[in-house]
This record gives structure tokens, sequence and C-alpha cells, in this order.
């Protein structure tokens, strides 16, 4: 074996000083530069599933305040359909107030109205039959003066 080696130029003590620098460089490598490296991977992928994770997280509340939305909106709907019905029964309620009491006026103003013309007309009745007393008086003088000069 040993003139296989020395046929082909290989020297043992070359081959083991090899491996020990190889040894030594790759000792110095991983602690140098694979460690950091894969280090730094790590902590980039933890930062990769924490931002994925606060993307799913964000997902969530945007898709519970998208319900949260529909739910105010529909109370909102209801509450305003509540008050514009409440509002129509008031103004239906005070128009018919209003009708009343216009109504009610009209009729008091209606009866004042009837008193007032049926004052005017025993008071024209009074009247006219003062004038046909006082007529009938000078009527009958008259005839009497008619009747006495002759």
């Amino acid at each position: 074996m040993q003139e296989i080696l020395t046929a082909f130029g290989i020297d043992w003590r070359l081959i083991v000083i090899q491996i020990f620098n190889f040894s030594i460089l790759v000792g110095i490598l991983w602690y140098f530069l694979y460690t950091p490296v894969l280090k730094l991977l790590s902590e980039r992928e933890a930062k990769i599933k924490k931002g994925m994770s606060d993307a799913e997280e964000a997902g969530k509340a945007l898709l519970l305040a998208d319900s949260e939305k529909t739910t105010i909106l529909k109370a909102a709907h209801l509450e305003a359909g509540q008050i514009h019905s409440r509002a129509t029964l008031t103004a239906e309620e005070k128009a018919s107030a209003l009708i009343d009491e216009a109504q009610k006026k009209i009729a008091r103003d209606i009866e004042s109205g009837k008193s007032l013309a049926e004052e005017l007309k025993t008071q024209a009745l009074k009247e006219s039959e003062a004038e046909i007393a006082k007529l009938s008086f000078l009527a009958a003088e008259k005839i009497l003066n008619t009747e006495l000069s002759k």
C-alpha cells in the first residue's frame, strides 16, 4: 500500500495535516458563519410567523367588527322605524286634537252666532212691535182726528 501511495505522490502526513486544517476551518466556519446564519434565519422565521398570526387576528377582528357593524345598523334601522312610527302616531294624535279643538271652536262660534242672531231677531221683533204699536196709535189718532173733525 505504501508503494501505491508513493507511486501517486501522496504523503500521509500531509493528508493528516489537511484533515486537521479542514476540521479547524469547518469549526471556525461553523462557529462564526453557520450558527449566526441559523440564528438569523430562525429570527426571520419567528417574525414571519408573528406577522402571519397578527394578520389572522386582524382578519378575525375585521370579521367581528363587520358583524358588529351589521348588528348595530340593524338595531339603528329598527329604532329609526320605531321613532318614525311614534312620530307619525304623535302627529296624527296632535292633528286629531287640533281638528277636534277647531270643530269645538266652530261649534261655539256657531252657537254664539245663533244666540246673537236670536237676540237680534228678538230685538228686531220688539222694535217692530213698538213701531207697529206706534204706527197703530198714530193711525188711530189720525182716524179719530178725522172722525172728530167731520
